[in-house]
């Protein structure tokens, strides 16, 4: 099995292949790329991919299209594909990244262009407060019996939703996120110290956003139902459009 990085003709392409790389080390697999020809020459994922060593697939028509098409020849499990080009003024999320998050069932990786290089040392993965979360057995069963990252489950509790604490508020508190970390836990991890867990109150969006940066993520985990439209995916759209770390995004009516 294979990463395959979807490289556009901007400086975007090295963030994409280096994040590509880090999840084909964590998974143990192997990455190779594509490049859709555009306005531009491919000169620039060309020179990217060659540096990297890594085989790049060189094709011509409707990016979407082609991408789909590399996806089943190349056998990949996942896509790594920019948010957005890397030049001055470019859109918060590139019309074609959002359309390939929509249509495709496969594993899709978003990085932004000003992802920095390293490690994938901490994830963390987005859990519902009934404690089900299909990104995080989805993440346990992509990595299998390899060394795990730190991972940390997130549950962001709106103000509205915050249970009336009135006779103990930090004992009810306490009691509250222990059955949320047994829901959590509950026939998923054989070992409950495998997952950290963090909670906090506010705007879903926001609180997200800022716990990639209080916690010092490298990958964020979501699982969604593949729609942007009428409001929905706020949480998806707002991490493409504003967020600084790589978006794993999990469909939920994946099989794989």
């Amino acid at each position: 099995m294979i990463i395959l990085a979807a490289l556009d003709d901007s400086t975007a392409a090295g963030p994409v292949l280096e994040t590509a790389q880090r999840v084909a080390n964590l998974l143990g697999v192997r990455v190779e790329a594509v490049h859709v020809r555009g306005a531009g020459t491919g000169a620039i994922a060309a020179a990217v991919a060659d540096a990297a060593r890594v085989p790049l697939d060189v094709r011509e028509g409707d990016v979407v299209s082609e991408l789909r098409s590399a996806i089943h020849d190349h056998d990949a499990m996942a896509l790594v594909i920019g948010a957005r080009g890397g030049t001055p003024g470019a859109a918060p999320a590139g019309h074609v990244a959002l359309d390939v998050v929509q249509s495709f069932e496969d594993t899709i990786v978003v990085v932004p262009p000003d992802a920095t290089d390293g490690r994938l040392r901490r994830v963390l993965v987005a859990v519902e407060g009934d404690g089900e979360s299909a990104g995080l057995r989805r993440l346990f069963d992509r990595l299998g019996d390899r060394p795990l990252p730190e991972v940390i489950a997130l549950h962001v509790i709106e103000p509205s939703d915050v249970p009336p604490f009135a006779d103990s508020p930090v004992h009810e508190a306490n009691a509250f996120e222990r059955e949320f970390r047994i829901r959590v836990a509950s026939g998923l991890l054989t070992d409950a110290s495998q997952v950290r867990f963090e909670m906090r109150v506010g705007d879903a969006a926001d609180a997200l956003r800022d716990a990639t940066l209080e916690l010092h993520a490298d990958l964020v985990v979501l699982a969604w139902h593949r729609d942007l439209s009428g409001g929905h995916g706020r949480l998806v759209r707002e991490m493409l459009a504003r967020g600084s770390i790589p978006v794993a995004l999990f469909a939920l009516d994946d099989p794989a």
